[in-house]
């Protein structure tokens, strides 16, 4: 009894370790999924940058309280945080390498413009808006350029 006893915990200790490792290992979706996930990360991003957009020139006309400026910016600069680290952990095809980091490039200079945003908003540096609407405005051409340049 005592060496089955020892095959059952040896058993079960492989098929945890088993578990583990491949709760670790990056997902290889295929191309088709891959491309779908890019756009679905780009439109997400996309979309929060308008948000912003429109939050800071509401803002610059006394339409938004500051406490909800606060609210939004985060809220999006968490999103599109998250959208990063998903499709970031995403392992994309070999053929896709370039555009693997195209996209998550493009995805990053996102997410550090909304940072950029969140302080300005949270220090309520006003001044410094027409300069970020200036910036989120290309990004957003960014994100839109490299969505249509996706098969």
């Amino acid at each position: 009894m005592r060496r089955s006893t020892c095959v059952v915990r040896m058993a079960t200790g492989v098929a945890v370790l088993a578990a583990a490792v491949a709760g670790c290992a990056p997902r290889a979706p295929d191309d088709s999924s891959w491309v779908d996930q890019a756009h679905l990360a780009l439109e997400d991003t996309s979309s929060q940058v308008a948000t912003v957009s429109l939050l800071l020139r509401l803002a610059t006309e006394d339409k938004v309280l500051g406490k909800y400026q606060q609210v939004v910016a985060q809220d999006s600069e968490t999103a599109v945080g998250a959208t990063l680290q998903h499709f970031g952990g995403e392992q994309p095809p070999p053929q896709d390498d370039a555009t693997y980091a195209e996209v998550t490039g493009v995805l990053t200079d996102a997410s550090d413009l909304l940072s950029q945003v969140r302080i300005a908003v949270v220090r309520r540096a006003t001044s410094d808006y027409p300069a970020l609407l200036t910036e989120l405005e290309s990004v957003g051409r960014d994100l839109t350029a490299t969505a249509e340049g996706l098969p």
